[in-house]
């Protein structure tokens, strides 16, 4: 912005104003004190263009050479019909701008979606009947549900040593069920934190079906690698939980989100830090911290690859 000129009269400073801006050069006014023998305060007139300087120069010049001509008293009637309609645009501009509300991640929020829901309730009513796993002598419901539910038969596996005794059987909901099955309240809060945070992104995000394949698969690549790898190598058909599934919601979502980062969720990297320390601790650790280790890696791997195929 730069000083154009300072005039004395208000009525000839406004009429210089308004031709001005009828030939589009845009001015800054301002009330400056009285010069030296004036009593009115003088205006002060600044081009907000650099560029139209020259010309606003031209303008002034032409001016001062006859201020009361006839061009100048009406380009104030002109000038503010240009002001009107630049206001109407405005308002027109401000009515096309959607107003940004801010909203919560995919998934994130709101109502339950129906399986995660479903597999939560299913979860804590097998972990009600069968007493968190810890069946009392008269409670026959929770002694035939651990017995029918779990990855094998146990007393058949004390007397074959064959953890798949049960599925060569024909038993092979049993590749599934001992998700439904906790060993402590403890332990069935936080995979149901877990699931209910992962469950319902994953259900919003891929909808019911194909999350139904992702928690099937899951589960299958998680106790199957739990049940039957040796005991040496961290494998044990004696184990119960949920947390191999959600792991491969986690491998499913970490894949997905690293392939497409416009899918509308990531995990931060201290979500990796975190399930990387927890899978360390449970191999490294004396006795693997009494947790279901190949199920955590069978249900990771499982996840991860589902998230690998369907992200192609």
């Amino acid at each position: 912005m730069r000083h154009l000129t300072d005039i004395d009269s208000k009525p000839q400073a406004e009429a210089f104003v308004a031709y001005l801006l009828t030939k589009g050069i845009s001015t800054h006014v301002e009330s400056e004190s009285p010069r030296a023998g004036n009593v009115e305060p003088s205006w002060s007139v600044w081009i907000r263009d650099e560029d139209r300087l020259p010309e606003a120069n031209r303008e002034l010049q032409s001016f001062l050479a006859d201020p009361n001509h006839e061009r100048y008293r009406a380009a104030i009637t002109e000038a503010r019909s240009i002001v009107q309609k630049e206001r109407e645009l405005q308002k027109q501009r401000e009515k096309n701008i959607q107003k940004i509300k801010y909203k919560r991640p995919v998934g994130v929020g709101g109502k339950m979606p129906p399986l995660t829901l479903a597999l939560i309730l299913l979860c804590i009513a097998f972990g009600l009947i069968t007493e968190f796993g810890y069946v009392s002598d008269g409670n026959k419901i929770g002694a035939i549900a651990m017995k029918e539910l779990k990855f094998v038969d146990y007393a058949k596996y004390v007397e074959t040593r064959d953890p798949a005794y049960s599925i060569k059987q024909g038993e092979v909901w049993r590749i599934i069920t001992p998700a439904f099955l906790h060993g402590g309240t403890l332990h069935l809060l936080l995979n149901m934190i877990s699931l209910a945070s992962l469950g319902r992104l994953t259900e919003r995000v891929e909808g019911i079906g194909k999350y139904a394949i992702i928690l099937l698969l899951s589960a299958m690549g998680a106790h199957l690698l739990q049940g039957l790898m040796p005991t040496n190598l961290w494998g044990t058909p004696n184990f119960v939980g949920i947390s191999g599934v959600v792991l491969g919601l986690f491998g499913y979502l970490a894949v997905k989100s690293q392939l497409h980062p416009d899918c509308g969720f990531f995990f931060p990297p201290d979500a990796y830090v975190l399930t990387g320390m927890l899978l360390l601790a449970g191999f490294l650790s004396q006795g693997g911290l009494g947790m279901a280790n190949m199920a955590h890696l069978g249900g990771l791997a499982t996840g991860a690859l589902l998230g690998l195929f369907w992200s192609r």
